[in-house]
């Protein structure tokens, strides 16, 4: 480069590098925090205060596949009939496993699948009723099953009426579930038989728990009946009374107002029957053999199938054929006393004897086998190796309320009585409280 050259070329050259010098000098402040001007983000994020994480907006869209099971449908083959991914349903079943088995999943229950645009599992809700609801959420990476609790609101409400035909047919025509006549006459089955004891012109009252389902916009539905809290049953001979009391947490029982308890060692029936078809004789003429010989038992004639229960706590003793009696069941009870209960059609699935079993669980079913001319049960006692007539029998009460507990007693069962309001009962009556 000759001279003229290198001084034509030496402006150009000064002008580049002060352009240079320029554009670092930019860069360098714009690499710096400017006053007032917001954070760069994944610092603003470390910096948030201590609190719930935030919930980001889904960036993907959501599609709902939703439905109920039809008859013979499993939870498995109606996704599938829906083009369900295979893996989205193993997830479903493996996710709500630990609150529900959808082995016992029924016809009609409902499902509400949530997946991504990717078909990715985001939510599962399933309803088997108003008051049984299941959820599946995504949490962190995981799957969390839970069961949605129903906001039920609780009301006190009192019934009362006049037997005409039945317990149950009265209950039911003062617009109430028969499953309060049942809880009911469960009170008192120690004392009567509400199968063939109850007459025309018995009297009953009730101070009973309603249960209501509470919704959106103050709507509501009853579900039905709660505890009963106060009963009173009266027929012509007698008066019976008993309000709900819990001696001690978790034992909860019935008791008379002297604080006795209304449960005895026996109930007064091992079933719900038609009518007794032979009673405890000593000389019967046998409706098959065509003879005259000892009748020892009460002869309950029921529809096929009936369960049959023990009528007290005990541990089976015999569980098999055996001669005229056909399939039978003995349980043994505490003072010496064992139970029969014979011709029946089939046992209890997991009855075997040596178990320990409960006053009215369920031991078999009503059937005709063995010298029997139609469905029914016979049903025996015995004390110490001899027969006794069941009839007759009156075995003590349970444990009354503690001595100590009596003033806190009569204060719960005065109240409970006076919103009972008991005496004569002039029409049937439903109120609510």
């Amino acid at each position: 480069m000759n001279l003229s050259e290198k001084r034509r070329a030496g402006p150009a050259l000064a002008l580049a590098l002060v352009l240079a010098a320029l554009l670092l000098s930019a860069c360098t402040r714009q690499s710096e925090p400017v006053a007032g001007a917001p954070a760069p983000r994944d610092e603003a994020v470390a910096t948030l205060p201590a609190g719930p994480a935030p919930v980001a907006a889904p960036e993907r869209a959501l599609h709902v596949v939703e439905g109920k099971l039809g008859r013979g449908e499993t939870l498995s083959s109606a996704l599938r009939s829906r083009d369900v991914d295979w893996l989205v349903i193993h997830q479903i079943d493996a996710g709500m496993l630990p609150v529900f088995n959808f082995r016992y999943s029924r016809p009609g229950d409902r499902f509400r699948v949530g997946l991504d645009s990717d078909g990715a599992l985001v939510h599962f809700d399933y309803e088997r009723s108003r008051l049984e609801r299941y959820v599946l959420r995504a949490d962190e990476g995981e799957y969390r099953a839970e069961r949605i609790e129903p906001d039920i609101e609780v009301r006190r409400a009192r019934l009362a009426g006049v037997v005409d035909g039945s317990l149950y047919e009265a209950v039911g025509s003062l617009g109430e579930a028969t499953e309060l006549a049942s809880d009911f006459a469960e009170i008192f089955a120690w004392d009567v038989d509400f199968s063939r004891g109850v007459q025309r012109g018995d009297e009953f009252s009730m101070l009973y728990e309603q249960r209501y389902l509470l919704g959106d916009a103050e709507s509501e539905f009853y579900i039905g009946p709660g505890r009963i809290l106060a009963a009173r049953y009266s027929n012509a001979s007698q008066d019976y009374r008993a309000v709900v009391y819990a001696a001690a947490e978790g034992e909860e029982g019935y008791y008379r107002p002297d604080g006795s308890s209304v449960e005895r060692q026996f109930l007064r029936a091992p079933l719900k029957y038609r009518r007794i078809s032979s009673r405890y004789s000593a000389n019967r003429l046998h409706p098959i053999l065509k003879v005259r010989r000892p009748h020892f038992g009460i002869d309950y004639a029921a529809p096929r199938g009936t369960p049959v229960w023990s009528v007290a706590d005990g541990t089976v003793v015999f569980r098999g054929v055996q001669g005229g009696f056909g399939k039978l069941v003995k349980v043994r009870h505490t003072n010496g006393y064992v139970t029969y209960y014979g011709h029946l059609s089939r046992f209890a699935q997991t009855l075997r004897v040596g178990d320990k079993i409960q006053q009215k669980q369920v031991i078999g079913y009503v059937g005709s086998t063995g010298l029997s001319t139609g469905p029914h049960l016979d049903f025996r006692l015995k004390q110490y190796g001899r027969y006794v007539n069941p009839a007759s029998l009156r075995t003590p009460p349970a444990k009354p309320i503690p001595s100590d507990q009596m003033d806190r007693f009569a204060v719960i069962r005065d109240g409970l009585f006076r919103e009972l309001e008991p005496g004569p009962v002039m029409a049937a009556t439903s109120e609510a409280m």
